[in-house]
Formats: structure tokens, sequence, C-alpha cells
């Protein structure tokens, strides 16, 4: 019995490894074209930074939920929400519909109420610019800030410096 099997097996064997093959690649192919989602939600109390100003914070409730959508042939895609409470514009949820190219999220309108959305390749690590000038008042106009996650005002800096590194001089 046991030398039948062998027998079988020498028979076959071409076809059994190209079915395992083919297999391989049939699975690599699938995990290639077709898309992954991941739910991204996210909702804390933020602090807003002015960068000219060392005194200024203010607290915010920030919401993002979305969905993110990774894929190995397209670029990762970002399909959600913002609000932003105490802001003008942000209050009532603003959608967002970014692309990820070169290492960066790309998608804001020209007359979105923020300037700015830096995160990482997973929507970690955010970084939300505010409109520049947003105050009525000149002296105090500048660069002003959320970084979701950034317990102090010096790693919220850090992180406004990692994605924009001109403000280092400013």
């Amino acid at each position: 019995m046991g030398e039948e099997n062998k027998n079988w097996f020498a028979r076959h064997r071409t076809a059994v490894l190209g079915i395992a093959i083919a297999v391989l690649i049939l699975n690599i192919v699938v995990m290639a074209v077709v898309p992954t989602q991941t739910p991204v939600e996210l909702s804390q109390t933020v602090t807003e930074y002015a960068l000219a100003d060392e005194a200024f914070a203010q607290a915010h409730t920030l919401t993002l939920t979305g969905t993110l959508t990774k894929s190995v042939l397209h670029s990762n895609l970002f399909h959600g929400t913002l609000t932003i409470s105490g802001l003008d514009g942000m209050e009532e949820p603003y959608t967002l519909l970014l692309t990820r190219e070169d290492g960066e999220w790309h998608g804001l309108s020209d007359d979105a109420p923020i300037s700015g959305f830096s995160a990482g390749k997973d929507m970690d690590t955010l970084l939300i610019l505010l409109p520049d000038g947003r105050d009525t008042d000149t002296e105090t106009a500048g660069v002003y800030f959320l970084a979701p996650g950034a317990g102090t005002r010096q790693a919220a800096l850090t992180r406004l410096y990692t994605y924009y590194p001109s403000y280092r001089t400013k």
C-alpha cells in the first residue's frame, strides 16, 4: 500500500507542485490587488499652539473618523470627516478625501477651513495647521497648529518641525 502511494506521488508530483505554485501566485495577486480598509476613529481634547507665542495654548475637541484604504498597486486613500470645536468653519464635520503620494497626504481644497493636514501612513502622528492670520490682531497672527497625542508643547513643536522643517527658522 505504501509503495502505491509513493508511485502515485512520483507519477503526479509535477501536477501537485504546479497546483501549489498556482495557489501561491494567486494568493500574492489577491494580496496585491485587493485593498485593505481600516477604520480610523480619533476623538480627544487637543491643545492648539502658536509658533510665535509660547504662552498661547487653547483646548479644542478634535474628532476624526473615516476609512483608510491601503493598496499595493494604488496610493493610500483616506475618506472621512474632521471636526474641531471652537474653530470657525470646523464646528460641523468637514469632509476629507485625501490621497498619500510621495510620503505626504494631498487633497485639501483651497477653501478648506484648515491650511494643512499631515499624518503618518497609518493616520497616526497627526498635525493640523490652522489658517495663518486668523486673529484680527496682526501682531499675534502667525502659525497655529494642533498635534493630537503630543502631550507637551515641545512634543507638538517636534512634530511640526518634522512635517514642516521650514518652520524651524521662524
